[in-house]
């Protein structure tokens, strides 16, 4: 049986050495959406505290999702393409639709394997429901 959701832990590496506009969070993949957590995390001379900001986005907006590794030692990277580039737009150091994501911890590349599977299956379900409900729509109009 599948799990209820997977769960991916990500980073967005600061742009300046003073730390700011670190992003930390998590990848869900819940049944209905693709639930991106984020929040900055602790700076070096400001403590914040905030609290993780969530941006649903919906599997058919979903352009594709890839992990990358360059060498043993370097921290895998998630790459995640938006067709709609507008649920990212607020989370800094994206790009235009897309996020290149490090991935912590040991086992993240067993860990992102198992996300990339499940992603996969829930993008697919997302696409079959849509086709259905515009089959469904379009036998709806014709038979007016």
């Amino acid at each position: 049986m599948i799990s209820d959701s997977t769960a991916l832990s990500f980073e967005i590496p600061a742009r300046d050495a003073l730390g700011r506009e670190h992003v930390e969070g998590k990848l869900v993949a819940s049944e209905d959406s693709l639930q991106f957590y984020w929040r900055f995390r602790d700076r070096t001379f400001k403590r914040t505290s905030d609290d993780m900001r969530l941006i649903p986005i919906d599997y058919t907006n979903v352009e594709s999702v890839t992990c990358r590794t360059t060498l043993r030692w370097f921290k895998p990277r998630l790459l995640l393409k938006l067709t709609d580039p507008r649920p990212l737009g607020e989370v800094p150091g994206t790009q235009v639709g897309a996020a290149t994501l490090m991935l912590p911890g040991r086992g993240a590349k067993a860990e992102a394997r198992a996300f990339l599977k499940m992603m996969d299956y829930r993008k697919s379900d997302a696409l079959a429901n849509a086709s259905i409900t515009r089959l469904s729509d379009l036998d709806g109009k014709r038979g007016i």
